[in-house]
């Protein structure tokens, strides 16, 4: 293995273990604002009535968003697509490109939210009633445009990417550790996205996005150690394979 490939491994590692820990605190910050009820966050009146240091609060609750579950995953599915880029063919590129889909709808989310927020909150705090009220209704509309919509986008690319890098690491020798939570994390958000499509499934789907948000960021903190711990995983191993072909 060359040092430029060793930088590329050991910077995926560190970004995979930083995006973990970005992802637990999005999910914290936005606990906080929520106080758990994360159904408050589609309530236009509810929402644009919190405090403004709650409002703010959630704000960066979804820049932290974008540093946890979006950019550090680009980078991931870069190397990775990499990686297994002659192993794994068109169905390689078929994932860099979904899970390239992922991080766009993503961040569109996060960063329509965060916008409008600010936006829609400053004119809730000096509007009249009738005022509060079309703020209200267009935060609804907005967030259920993010959530329920950009958001549930992500089930089936995510699903999709999460098969196909799964058989990959596993023919590399990749240990249950890191299979087994891509793999839930995988049908998750695949749930996620066929659930999303009923409004009488919603406490499933919630329950799916719950899971998802509790484990994906643990894969990712797992993946990181593991390629920083174990050397004969990394892509040395692949050139070193089939060269003894």
């Amino acid at each position: 293995m060359n040092a430029n490939q060793e930088k590329m491994e050991r910077f995926t590692a560190w970004v995979a273990i930083a995006g973990g820990i970005f992802a637990y605190l999005n999910v914290v910050l936005a606990g906080i604002v929520t106080q758990g009820d994360f159904t408050l966050t589609l309530d236009g009146a509810r929402m644009l009535g919190l405090p403004p240091e709650m409002r703010e609060l959630f704000r960066l609750s979804m820049f932290v968003d974008l540093l946890g579950f979006y950019f550090p995953v680009l980078v991931i599915g870069g190397y990775l697509w990499h990686r297994f880029r002659d192993e794994a063919g068109a169905f390689g590129d078929m994932a860099a490109l979904a899970i390239l889909l992922y991080v766009v709808v993503g961040v569109s989310g996060a960063a329509i939210l965060q916008t409008a927020l600010h936006t829609l909150g400053t004119l809730h705090d000096g509007a009249d009633e009738a005022g509060k009220a079309v703020a209200e209704s267009i935060w609804a509309t907005v967030a259920y445009f993010s959530q329920r919509g950009l958001w549930w986008c992500e089930g089936p690319v995510v699903l999709f990417w999460g098969i196909i890098v799964g058989r990959q690491l596993k023919q590399a020798g990749w240990g249950a550790s890191v299979l087994v939570p891509l793999k839930i994390v995988g049908w998750c958000f695949g749930l996620f996205f066929v659930f999303g499509f009923f409004p009488a499934l919603g406490n499933l789907t919630n329950g799916m996005l719950i899971i998802v948000v509790l484990l994906f960021p643990l894969w990712m903190i797992l993946f990181g150690l593991k390629l920083l711990r174990r050397p004969e995983l990394r892509m040395g191993a692949s050139g070193a394979s089939l060269s003894s072909r």
